[in-house]
Protein backbone atom coordinates (compact mmCIF):
# COMPACT_ATOMS: atom_id res chain seq x y z
CA UNK A 1 0.00 0.00 0.00
CA UNK A 2 1.18 3.73 -1.04
CA UNK A 3 1.76 5.55 1.93
CA UNK A 4 0.05 8.44 0.71
CA UNK A 5 -3.76 8.05 2.35
CA UNK A 6 -5.03 11.31 3.91
CA UNK A 7 -2.58 13.50 2.02
CA UNK A 8 -4.47 16.53 -0.18
CA UNK A 9 -4.09 18.73 -2.99
CA UNK A 10 -4.60 22.49 -2.97
CA UNK A 11 -7.93 22.13 -4.16
CA UNK A 12 -8.68 20.35 -0.52
CA UNK A 13 -7.69 23.64 1.53
CA UNK A 14 -10.72 25.56 0.86
CA UNK A 15 -9.63 28.31 3.19
CA UNK A 16 -6.86 29.84 0.70
CA UNK A 17 -9.23 30.98 -0.98
CA UNK A 18 -9.83 33.53 1.54
CA UNK A 19 -6.42 35.01 0.83
CA UNK A 20 -5.06 37.46 -1.96
CA UNK A 21 -2.90 35.91 -4.33
CA UNK A 22 -0.81 37.32 -6.98
CA UNK A 23 -1.76 36.56 -10.95
CA UNK A 24 0.06 38.49 -13.38
CA UNK A 25 2.69 41.55 -13.58
CA UNK A 26 0.60 45.00 -13.11
CA UNK A 27 2.45 46.27 -16.16
CA UNK A 28 0.66 43.13 -18.12
CA UNK A 29 -2.65 44.84 -17.43
CA UNK A 30 -4.10 47.77 -20.06
CA UNK A 31 -6.63 47.95 -21.69
CA UNK A 32 -6.83 44.47 -23.35
CA UNK A 33 -8.29 41.44 -21.16
CA UNK A 34 -6.48 39.50 -19.53
CA UNK A 35 -7.13 35.54 -18.73
CA UNK A 36 -5.39 34.53 -15.18
CA UNK A 37 -6.11 30.67 -13.53
CA UNK A 38 -6.92 30.33 -9.81
CA UNK A 39 -7.92 27.40 -8.27
CA UNK A 40 -8.73 26.02 -11.15
CA UNK A 41 -11.22 28.90 -12.53
CA UNK A 42 -10.52 31.42 -15.23
CA UNK A 43 -10.97 34.83 -14.38
CA UNK A 44 -10.29 37.83 -16.59
CA UNK A 45 -8.50 41.05 -15.99
CA UNK A 46 -8.13 44.42 -17.08
CA UNK A 47 -8.02 48.32 -16.92
CA UNK A 48 -10.49 50.78 -17.71
CA UNK A 49 -9.38 54.45 -18.87
CA UNK A 50 -6.08 53.67 -17.00
CA UNK A 51 -7.64 53.25 -13.96
CA UNK A 52 -7.60 50.71 -11.10
CA UNK A 53 -7.41 47.25 -12.51
CA UNK A 54 -10.73 45.21 -12.62
CA UNK A 55 -11.38 41.33 -12.42
CA UNK A 56 -14.23 38.81 -12.66
CA UNK A 57 -15.21 35.55 -13.51
CA UNK A 58 -14.11 35.17 -17.32
CA UNK A 59 -17.92 34.62 -18.23
CA UNK A 60 -20.37 36.91 -19.78
CA UNK A 61 -23.39 36.08 -17.72
CA UNK A 62 -25.73 36.36 -20.93
CA UNK A 63 -24.20 33.20 -23.16
CA UNK A 64 -20.98 32.12 -21.30
CA UNK A 65 -18.45 33.84 -23.41
CA UNK A 66 -15.47 34.57 -22.46
CA UNK A 67 -15.01 37.72 -21.92
CA UNK A 68 -11.05 37.68 -21.87
CA UNK A 69 -11.62 37.16 -25.96
CA UNK A 70 -13.71 40.53 -25.77
CA UNK A 71 -12.01 44.24 -25.80
CA UNK A 72 -11.62 47.16 -23.87
CA UNK A 73 -13.43 50.66 -24.32
CA UNK A 74 -12.18 53.61 -22.52
CA UNK A 75 -15.25 52.91 -19.74
CA UNK A 76 -16.14 49.11 -19.82
CA UNK A 77 -15.12 45.81 -20.76
CA UNK A 78 -16.81 44.03 -23.80
CA UNK A 79 -18.05 40.48 -24.36
CA UNK A 80 -16.96 39.24 -28.17
CA UNK A 81 -20.17 37.48 -28.66
CA UNK A 82 -23.05 40.09 -28.24
CA UNK A 83 -21.36 43.28 -26.99
CA UNK A 84 -22.50 43.25 -23.81
CA UNK A 85 -20.60 46.20 -22.16
CA UNK A 86 -19.27 46.36 -18.14
CA UNK A 87 -18.05 48.54 -16.40
CA UNK A 88 -15.25 48.33 -13.40
CA UNK A 89 -17.47 47.39 -11.31
CA UNK A 90 -19.07 44.71 -13.32
CA UNK A 91 -22.15 46.21 -14.08
CA UNK A 92 -23.42 46.05 -17.50
CA UNK A 93 -23.63 49.46 -19.13
CA UNK A 94 -24.92 48.42 -22.06
CA UNK A 95 -26.95 45.74 -24.05
CA UNK A 96 -27.46 46.39 -27.70
CA UNK A 97 -30.11 43.93 -28.53
CA UNK A 98 -32.24 45.57 -25.14
CA UNK A 99 -35.45 47.58 -26.47
CA UNK A 100 -34.40 51.65 -26.16
CA UNK A 101 -37.47 51.90 -23.25
CA UNK A 102 -35.95 48.89 -21.29
CA UNK A 103 -33.70 49.20 -18.39
CA UNK A 104 -30.73 46.77 -18.18
CA UNK A 105 -31.77 43.83 -16.24
CA UNK A 106 -30.04 44.02 -12.36
CA UNK A 107 -28.83 40.61 -12.99
CA UNK A 108 -26.92 41.27 -15.86
CA UNK A 109 -23.73 41.84 -14.19
CA UNK A 110 -20.33 40.09 -14.09
CA UNK A 111 -18.77 37.65 -11.06
CA UNK A 112 -16.48 39.96 -9.68
CA UNK A 113 -13.86 39.24 -7.54
CA UNK A 114 -11.48 41.07 -5.21
CA UNK A 115 -8.82 43.01 -6.69
CA UNK A 116 -5.60 44.73 -5.91
CA UNK A 117 -1.99 46.25 -7.00
CA UNK A 118 0.91 45.82 -5.18
CA UNK A 119 4.73 45.58 -5.67
CA UNK A 120 4.25 45.42 -9.03
CA UNK A 121 1.83 42.63 -8.97
CA UNK A 122 -1.97 42.17 -9.67
CA UNK A 123 -3.39 40.15 -6.67
CA UNK A 124 -6.97 38.36 -6.68
CA UNK A 125 -8.91 37.19 -3.63
CA UNK A 126 -12.01 35.47 -4.58
CA UNK A 127 -13.38 34.72 -1.78
CA UNK A 128 -14.34 37.23 1.27
CA UNK A 129 -11.00 37.92 2.07
CA UNK A 130 -9.60 36.86 5.55
CA UNK A 131 -6.73 39.16 5.56
CA UNK A 132 -5.34 42.12 2.82
CA UNK A 133 -2.67 41.77 0.14
CA UNK A 134 0.40 41.25 2.28
CA UNK A 135 4.12 43.64 1.94
CA UNK A 136 7.25 42.54 2.95
CA UNK A 137 9.53 43.77 5.65
CA UNK A 138 10.93 47.55 4.92
CA UNK A 139 8.09 47.52 2.13
CA UNK A 140 7.37 51.19 2.24
CA UNK A 141 10.74 52.17 3.53
CA UNK A 142 12.44 55.18 1.09
CA UNK A 143 15.98 53.47 1.72
CA UNK A 144 14.92 50.22 -0.02
CA UNK A 145 14.29 49.78 -3.36
CA UNK A 146 12.15 47.04 -5.16
CA UNK A 147 12.43 44.58 -8.65
CA UNK A 148 9.66 42.38 -9.67
CA UNK A 149 12.12 39.16 -10.43
CA UNK A 150 9.98 36.26 -11.25
CA UNK A 151 6.27 35.94 -12.18
CA UNK A 152 5.92 32.26 -14.34
CA UNK A 153 4.23 28.98 -14.40
CA UNK A 154 5.76 26.17 -12.49
CA UNK A 155 4.78 22.36 -13.15
CA UNK A 156 4.97 21.73 -9.13
CA UNK A 157 1.90 22.61 -6.59
CA UNK A 158 1.78 25.90 -4.96
CA UNK A 159 1.77 24.23 -1.53
CA UNK A 160 5.12 22.84 -2.64
CA UNK A 161 6.82 25.50 -3.77
CA UNK A 162 6.28 27.24 -0.47
CA UNK A 163 7.50 24.69 1.14
CA UNK A 164 10.61 24.29 -0.32
CA UNK A 165 11.16 27.95 0.63
CA UNK A 166 10.57 27.64 4.07
CA UNK A 167 13.32 24.21 4.13
CA UNK A 168 16.36 26.36 4.85
CA UNK A 169 18.58 22.77 4.95
CA UNK A 170 18.13 21.94 1.08
CA UNK A 171 20.12 25.03 0.45
CA UNK A 172 23.53 22.76 0.65
CA UNK A 173 22.85 19.92 -1.63
CA UNK A 174 20.24 21.63 -4.28
CA UNK A 175 22.00 25.22 -4.50
CA UNK A 176 25.42 23.15 -3.90
CA UNK A 177 26.02 25.23 -7.92
CA UNK A 178 25.39 28.53 -6.45
CA UNK A 179 24.93 29.37 -2.94
CA UNK A 180 25.10 26.01 -0.83
CA UNK A 181 28.02 24.23 0.24
CA UNK A 182 27.14 20.24 1.08
CA UNK A 183 30.48 20.16 3.43
CA UNK A 184 28.61 22.75 5.52
CA UNK A 185 24.70 21.39 5.84
CA UNK A 186 24.10 22.12 9.48
CA UNK A 187 21.64 24.86 10.70
CA UNK A 188 22.12 26.57 14.06
CA UNK A 189 19.24 26.09 16.77
CA UNK A 190 15.72 27.97 15.87
CA UNK A 191 12.44 28.13 17.05
CA UNK A 192 9.39 28.45 14.98
CA UNK A 193 6.54 30.79 16.03
CA UNK A 194 3.16 30.27 14.45
CA UNK A 195 0.62 33.76 14.04
CA UNK A 196 -2.43 33.78 12.98
CA UNK A 197 -1.78 33.44 9.26
CA UNK A 198 1.42 31.26 9.32
CA UNK A 199 4.99 31.10 11.05
CA UNK A 200 8.27 32.65 11.46
CA UNK A 201 11.32 31.86 12.52
CA UNK A 202 15.29 33.00 12.21
CA UNK A 203 18.45 31.84 12.07
CA UNK A 204 22.36 32.03 10.90
CA UNK A 205 23.80 29.51 8.27
CA UNK A 206 26.64 29.94 5.98
CA UNK A 207 26.67 30.82 2.58
CA UNK A 208 28.85 29.79 -0.18
CA UNK A 209 29.62 33.58 -2.00
CA UNK A 210 30.84 33.08 -5.79
CA UNK A 211 32.28 35.55 -8.16
CA UNK A 212 29.55 37.05 -8.88
CA UNK A 213 27.81 37.16 -5.56
CA UNK A 214 30.86 38.84 -4.36
CA UNK A 215 30.35 41.97 -6.83
CA UNK A 216 26.63 41.92 -5.78
CA UNK A 217 27.17 41.88 -2.01
CA UNK A 218 30.42 43.83 -1.74
CA UNK A 219 31.61 40.55 -0.15
CA UNK A 220 35.62 39.54 -0.55
CA UNK A 221 35.01 36.16 0.60
CA UNK A 222 34.57 32.67 -0.11
CA UNK A 223 31.88 32.18 2.52
CA UNK A 224 30.01 34.69 4.16
CA UNK A 225 27.20 34.05 6.89
CA UNK A 226 23.55 35.17 6.53
CA UNK A 227 21.20 36.22 8.95
CA UNK A 228 17.90 35.02 8.04
CA UNK A 229 14.39 36.36 9.39
CA UNK A 230 11.76 34.35 7.85
CA UNK A 231 7.82 34.90 7.41
CA UNK A 232 5.41 33.22 6.29
CA UNK A 233 2.77 36.10 6.29
CA UNK A 234 0.41 33.75 4.65
CA UNK A 235 -0.02 30.13 3.86
CA UNK A 236 1.11 30.60 0.21
CA UNK A 237 3.05 33.98 0.63
CA UNK A 238 6.92 33.82 2.22
CA UNK A 239 9.29 36.77 3.35
CA UNK A 240 13.24 36.44 3.77
CA UNK A 241 15.33 39.12 5.14
CA UNK A 242 18.94 38.18 4.42
CA UNK A 243 20.90 39.95 6.15
CA UNK A 244 25.29 40.14 5.74
CA UNK A 245 27.65 41.40 8.29
CA UNK A 246 28.19 44.12 5.51
CA UNK A 247 24.91 45.82 6.35
CA UNK A 248 23.65 44.87 2.85
CA UNK A 249 20.16 43.54 3.27
CA UNK A 250 18.68 41.31 0.55
CA UNK A 251 14.55 40.50 1.15
CA UNK A 252 12.99 38.16 -1.07
CA UNK A 253 9.29 38.65 -1.56
CA UNK A 254 7.54 35.16 -2.92
CA UNK A 255 5.22 32.24 -3.18
CA UNK A 256 3.16 30.88 -5.53
CA UNK A 257 -0.38 31.17 -6.63
CA UNK A 258 -2.98 27.91 -7.07
CA UNK A 259 -3.33 27.78 -10.88
CA UNK A 260 -5.19 24.60 -10.17
CA UNK A 261 -3.61 21.28 -8.45
CA UNK A 262 -1.01 20.22 -10.75
CA UNK A 263 0.40 23.76 -11.74
CA UNK A 264 1.15 27.10 -10.11
CA UNK A 265 2.22 30.98 -10.46
CA UNK A 266 5.72 31.56 -9.20
CA UNK A 267 6.35 34.87 -7.78
CA UNK A 268 9.35 36.64 -6.48
CA UNK A 269 9.90 40.29 -6.10
CA UNK A 270 13.56 41.19 -4.24
CA UNK A 271 14.20 44.39 -2.23
CA UNK A 272 17.63 45.81 -1.46
CA UNK A 273 19.06 48.50 0.99
CA UNK A 274 22.41 49.25 -0.77
CA UNK A 275 20.99 51.47 -4.06
CA UNK A 276 21.87 49.22 -6.84
CA UNK A 277 22.13 50.60 -10.56
CA UNK A 278 20.66 48.95 -13.28
CA UNK A 279 24.09 47.08 -14.10
CA UNK A 280 23.84 45.32 -10.54
CA UNK A 281 20.09 44.80 -10.71
CA UNK A 282 20.49 42.70 -13.33
CA UNK A 283 23.21 40.98 -12.28
CA UNK A 284 21.51 40.48 -8.60
CA UNK A 285 18.31 39.23 -10.79
CA UNK A 286 20.38 36.68 -12.77
CA UNK A 287 22.04 35.25 -9.30
CA UNK A 288 18.63 34.96 -8.26
CA UNK A 289 17.61 32.94 -11.19
CA UNK A 290 20.05 30.83 -11.27
CA UNK A 291 19.46 29.85 -7.55
CA UNK A 292 15.58 29.31 -8.75
CA UNK A 293 16.45 27.10 -11.36
CA UNK A 294 18.22 25.01 -9.10
CA UNK A 295 15.05 24.74 -7.66
CA UNK A 296 12.69 24.22 -9.97
CA UNK A 297 13.38 20.88 -11.61
CA UNK A 298 13.40 19.40 -8.11
CA UNK A 299 9.83 20.55 -7.11
CA UNK A 300 8.22 19.63 -10.69
CA UNK A 301 9.27 16.28 -10.02
CA UNK A 302 7.81 15.89 -6.59
CA UNK A 303 3.91 14.73 -6.07
CA UNK A 304 1.85 17.53 -6.10
CA UNK A 305 0.03 16.18 -2.56
CA UNK A 306 1.01 17.56 0.57
CA UNK A 307 0.23 15.38 3.31
CA UNK A 308 -0.96 17.35 6.66
CA UNK A 309 -0.63 14.53 8.65
CA UNK A 310 3.15 15.36 10.06
CA UNK A 311 3.37 11.29 11.23
CA UNK A 312 2.88 9.96 7.30
CA UNK A 313 6.69 11.21 6.55
CA UNK A 314 10.21 11.01 8.44
CA UNK A 315 11.21 14.21 10.01
CA UNK A 316 14.31 15.62 11.90
CA UNK A 317 14.91 18.43 13.97
CA UNK A 318 15.81 20.27 10.89
CA UNK A 319 12.55 20.29 9.62
CA UNK A 320 10.77 22.21 11.96
CA UNK A 321 9.47 24.80 9.57
CA UNK A 322 8.02 22.54 6.76
CA UNK A 323 6.46 20.24 9.89
CA UNK A 324 4.68 23.21 11.22
CA UNK A 325 3.84 24.37 7.51
CA UNK A 326 1.49 20.96 7.38
CA UNK A 327 -0.06 21.58 10.59
CA UNK A 328 -0.82 25.23 9.33
CA UNK A 329 -1.89 23.83 6.32
CA UNK A 330 -4.54 21.14 7.57
CA UNK A 331 -6.29 24.05 9.28
CA UNK A 332 -7.22 24.94 5.73
CA UNK A 333 -8.67 22.04 4.61
CA UNK A 334 -12.28 21.64 3.95
CA UNK A 335 -12.95 25.20 5.52
CA UNK A 336 -16.35 26.60 4.31
CA UNK A 337 -16.41 29.06 1.76
CA UNK A 338 -17.60 32.19 2.53
CA UNK A 339 -18.09 33.68 -1.20
CA UNK A 340 -17.67 37.33 -1.90
CA UNK A 341 -21.18 38.87 -3.09
CA UNK A 342 -20.09 41.56 -5.46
Amino acid sequence: MLPYDGWVLVSDMTGLRGFFHPVARSSEITNTPHRVELFGTGFVVWRSAGGPVSAALDECPHRGARLSMGWCTEAAIVCPYHGWEYGPDGRATRVPQLDPDLPIPPKARLATVACEESFGLVWLCIDEPVAPAPTPPHGHDAGYEWRVEFVEEWAASAPRVVDNSLDISHVAFVHRGTIGDPGQPGLSGFTVERHEHGLAFHLRYVSKVNEQQKRNLGIDADFAERDTLVDLVQPLAFTAVLRYANGVEHILFKGASPIDDHRSLFWQVAGRNDAPDDERWASIIAMDRAVTNEDRPILEGIRPEIPTDVTSEVHTRADRMTTEYRRLLATMVGQTAQPRVP
